[in-house]
């Protein structure tokens, strides 16, 4: 599971610092119905009797993760990257949060392909984020899991 580091004293919003100068990172999610051969950048994981695998890019190392450095509110845009040939078979479902003891994220879905995780970022915290994406022509849904730390 990839995480999300919330730091409680200057993480996330003051436009000056790491995490893209605390501005509002981009995160771009790549979701594929096949398996990768790990050469590419994906991470495999199995869904509905099958293998799916992923890539995030943006962030912190590039990877999905994000640091802030500095307190502050702040906003993750995440946006869900359609290379299909088909269409729009992936669409964002839900996102989820994993140790995010001080409640500092929440998630609002915006459109089918994009939503903005909310960082309080008021406290130093680390925290993982799960993405849910559905596989609409295969009625099915495929976990993929970055970082969000706030030092």
């Amino acid at each position: 599971m990839k995480k999300i580091m919330l730091a409680a004293t200057v993480l996330i919003c003051s436009l000056a610092g790491s995490a893209l100068a605390q501005g509002n990172p981009v995160i771009h999610l790549s979701v594929h119905d096949h398996a990768s051969n790990g050469a590419d950048g994906y991470t495999n994981v199995p869904a509905c009797d099958t293998t799916y695998s992923y890539r995030y890019s943006g962030g912190s190392g590039n990877g999905g993760d994000v640091t802030f450095t500095r307190r502050g509110k702040v906003t993750v845009v995440l946006r869900l990257d359609n290379d299909s040939p088909h269409g729009s078979r992936f669409t964002l479902n839900d996102v989820t949060f994993k140790n995010d003891t001080n409640h500092e994220l929440s998630w609002v879905g915006s459109a089918p392909t994009n939503g903005v995780i909310h960082n309080e970022n008021g406290v130093v915290q680390t925290a993982s984020y799960k993405v849910l994406v559905n596989d609409i022509s295969a009625t099915c849904t495929v976990p993929c899991d970055p970082l969000i730390i706030n030092r």
